[in-house]
Parts: structure tokens; C-alpha cells; sequence
């Protein structure tokens, strides 16, 4: 069976529980990513290494050492597994309707992870559908090299703005065109600089002037 992962999402994890088994290079960084997602994380295996266990030690999961059994899934939202063999965990996890990634192991995934950039909330995932992950991971790379820490700032500035702008400029299609003035205007450019306050300004100003011209709330 080949590859399907087409059907791109962004998850909120938050409280979540989310069972992680077995060991190997990629599962602390599995891990570590499930906790920033404030993901409530168990993890199974005999062993852990001193990464994860630090993890453990400050009670940011629960790692139980033994071996896996089919009823930890039991009310799990999705499950990562990294084992010689992971066809009994990926059965257990389908009869409890639990989403399931075997680590480099597509033929036992209900879903994979994309190679991904982020900056603050601005966040891009990339995928080959699991034929290509170096293509994957150079397109991330590049991604890094151009889109820098500033769409991240504007993201913050924007997400800020954005309950004022629902507030003063209520027409749908006025509201759209202010959102694309402000991303195509110097703001980036200003945050690029340093300006941080010039860029508040301009976004500000040109919330004022959306409101003026659709009769908003001033």
C-alpha cells in the first residue's frame, strides 16, 4: 500500500492525552513537540534516555517503564510509535480509532509529519506524501533562509490587531481588503529594520482609515 498523506491539518492538542512507545533518534523531539503542544503525554517503553527522562522527572509526562499494552491507548487521541515491529500497536490503535505514526514505517501510519519551519505562530509544514523527506527537509531549510523572524512579528502584531479590526470595520469585503493592505504594505519591511513601533503605527493608521471609509466605529 502506498503513501496517502494528503489531507494536510494543524491539531490543538491541548489536554490531549497522546501515548509515545519505543525508542531512537527521532522520538524526544516527538515528544518534546507533544508537550509544547501542552499535550497530555504517556510514554511506554522499558528505557528512557536522559532527555526524556529529565522530561519525566519535572512531570511534564508520564513515562511508565515496561512494555507496551494495548489498553494504554484507551482514550488516547493519537499515538507515535517507533518498535522493530509496529503492526500490534498500529491494530490497537485502528480498533480504538486512535491516530497512529510508526516512525519511518508508512505501512502502519494514519498520518505523517511534515518537515516543518516555525516563527512565533507562523508556522509551515511541507510533505512529498513520504517520497522524498530530504526534498522536504531542504525546502524547510530554504524556507528558514527566507522567511525570517519578521512574518513571525507580524503574526503577533496581526493577531493583536485583529479584535479591533472586527470591532471598527464590520463589512466582510472591507475587512478582507484591510488585511491584505497591511501585509502588502512596509510593515514587514519595518519589522525586518528593527522598527517594531513604526510597524504598530502603520497597521494602526491603516485600521483608522478602513474605519473612516466604512462609516466604523472611530
Amino acid at each position: 500500500m502506498g503513501s496517502n498523506f494528503r489531507y494536510p491539518v494543524f491539531l490543538d492538542l491541548t489536554g490531549k492525552k497522546c501515548v509515545v512507545i519505543g525508542a531512537g533518534p527521532e522520538i524526544f523531539s516527538k515528544i518534546q513537540a507533544l508537550v509544547d503542544s501542552s499535550a497530555s503525554v504517556l510514554y511506554v517503553n522499558p528505557q528512557a534516555e536522559p532527555a526524556i527522562n529529565v522530561l519525566a522527572a519535572a512531570g511534564l509526562i508520564v513515562w511508565e517503564a515496561r512494555e507496551f499494552k494495548a489498553l494504554d491507548l484507551d482514550g488516547s487521541f493519537l499515538a507515535i510509535t517507533a518498535l522493530e515491529d509496529n503492526s500490534k500497536i498500529f491494530r490497537a490503535a485502528e480498533e480504538r480509532h486512535v491516530l497512529c505514526n510508526a516512525v519511518d514505517d508508512p505501512e502502519h501510519c494514519r498520518f505523517s509529519f511534515g518537515s516543518v519551519h516555525r516563527s512565533g505562530d507562523l508556522t509551515i509544514a511541507i510533505s512529498t506524501n513520504g517520497a522524498a523527506p530530504a526534498l522536504a527537509v531542504r525546502l524547510r531549510e530554504r524556507f528558514a533562509r527566507e522567511i525570517g523572524p519578521e512574518y513571525g512579528k507580524l503574526v503577533d502584531l496581526l493577531k493583536k490587531a485583529r479584535p479591533e479590526i472586527l470591532s471598527r470595520v464590520p463589512e466582510f469585503s472591507a475587512r478582507r481588503e484591510l488585511w491584505y493592505r497591511i501585509v502588502d504594505s512596509g510593515v514587514l519591511a519595518e519589522l525586518r529594520e528593527g522598527r517594531q513601533e513604526a510597524a504598530s503605527q502603520r497597521i494602526r493608521d491603516m485600521i483608522e482609515e478602513a474605519a473612516r471609509a466604512g462609516g466604523g466605529q472611530t
